[in-house]
């Protein structure tokens, strides 16, 4: 499989070569070059390991790796990191399907998407004047088995500030749910070729940004506006769930539970906050 990327292509310092073993320095730059920046090596195998897997062509972005912002607790304080995501888009999983169907000697077909009406129909065709879908659903034919994919809209809608839609989820709503759904369709049928790897039309709700009705710049602002807790206050937090016996990941729990929010660290915490913070401790004394 991993000579599939340089067939019918010139022998360049960029093909991987079937014998290798990871990407060489000048892949790496050239990765970093087109958006791949802030992997380690751990990351970096393991997206080398998907192209070869896949046959996917990183450097005409094929398949590719995205950071996306996460954070995680390590002794009672949220830690911001970046984590990566592989993905392609619907067109690599039909190629990767089809290549693995080729192998195993096996038909494949597509059925046409429906798409699930408010009135709890589902739609060959979907019409602009219904507003939006419901959910899509696709199925994959391969062999004799049947493998379905259902995507609700609203797990899958990527939104902007304000809370509405993009503009491609807006004007081709159908569009864009249906690949979700012929997805989740390819990766049941496949699992085994398209395990770690996701479409950018599923991992778009990934990025969508917190709510909110005021534009951009006010939301942001009030992000940092606000009076917030001291180092001595959220000592004294520490200390209250020390007695209670939590451990650092307890009280990140109980912290995301009682203020109804992720936070990327103790500082972020206001007064207010604070309060009902202790008094849930407290509580549970």
């Amino acid at each position: 499989m991993s000579g599939e990327i340089a067939i019918n292509q010139p022998q360049t310092a960029l093909v991987i070569s079937p014998d290798q073993r990871e990407f060489t320095p000048n892949q790496v730059a050239t990765l970093q070059h087109i958006g791949v920046a802030g992997a380690t090596d751990s990351d970096l195998h393991v997206f080398f390991h998907q192209c070869q897997r896949t046959g996917l062509d990183p450097f005409t972005r094929q398949i590719y790796m995205i950071g996306r912002p996460s954070s995680r607790l390590v002794n009672g304080q949220w830690i911001k990191e970046i984590k990566q995501t592989i993905q392609t888009g619907i067109d690599g999983y039909r190629l990767i399907g089809r290549r693995a169907a080729d192998r195993a000697k096996e038909s494949i077909s597509v059925k046409p998407p429906v798409w699930a009406h408010p009135d709890g129909g589902w739609r060959d065709v979907w019409l602009p004047a219904w507003g939006m879908p419901v959910a899509a659903k696709v199925t994959i034919l391969r062999g004799a088995q049947e493998f379905t994919g259902v995507a609700l809209f609203d797990e899958y809608k990527q939104t902007k500030r304000d809370g509405g839609l993009t503009q491609m989820w807006s004007q081709r709503p159908a569009g864009q749910i249906a690949k979700c759904a012929e997805s989740l369709a390819w990766r049941m049928g496949f699992p085994q070729d398209l395990a770690g790897i996701y479409t950018e039309e599923e991992m778009g709700q990934a990025d969508n940004p917190p709510a909110s009705n005021a534009p951009a710049e006010a939301f942001e602002a009030e992000e940092d506006a606000g009076p917030k807790i001291t180092e001595a206050d959220w000592l004294k937090i520490t200390e209250a769930a020390g007695a209670r016996g939590l451990t650092p990941s307890d009280l990140g729990q109980l912290i995301q539970q009682t203020l109804n929010r992720e936070l990327q660290g103790w500082h972020e915490i206001s007064p207010n906050e604070f309060s009902s913070i202790m008094s849930a401790l407290n509580e549970g004394a």
